[in-house]
């Protein structure tokens, strides 16, 4: 069942890190309360996302919560790496993200899947 969860945060915290991105793009800088804070108060656009993605990140926390009871840490934190992938692929394949392709980052994904899957592969018992 820890697998389980782990997976839900994977795909939650992978949802929050896409919708908080979207949030910048629409809200003025943080570095300019000034500018910042009405767009907060008023609902302006990016203040729905950003409010989605932040109650996302905390949904995540609550399942890595569940997992961290069920599983191994070193296994839990090897599924965590997952996110990454997530992220790099949908920023490449979402309409309207203009994210680069690159063949080094694909040898990463390739990295650390290999890693998730060393992690995973039962040992043999001598």
């Amino acid at each position: 069942m820890g697998i389980l969860w782990a997976l839900l945060s994977v795909i939650l915290v992978s949802a929050a890190q896409l919708t908080l991105r979207h949030a910048m793009l629409l809200l003025p800088p943080a570095t300019s309360p000034e500018l910042f804070l009405p767009h907060l108060l008023h609902a302006a656009p990016g203040a729905l996302p950003l409010l989605l993605g932040l109650l996302g990140y905390l949904a995540s926390m609550v399942c890595w919560y569940f997992a961290l009871h069920r599983m191994p840490l070193y296994r839990a934190y090897a599924l965590l790496s997952l996110s990454y992938i997530l992220v790099w692929f949908a920023a490449i394949a979402l309409p309207g993200w203009h994210e680069p392709f690159s063949w080094r980052a694909l040898l990463g994904v390739v990295v650390i899947v290999a890693g998730v899957m060393v992690i995973f592969t039962p040992q043999k018992k001598h």
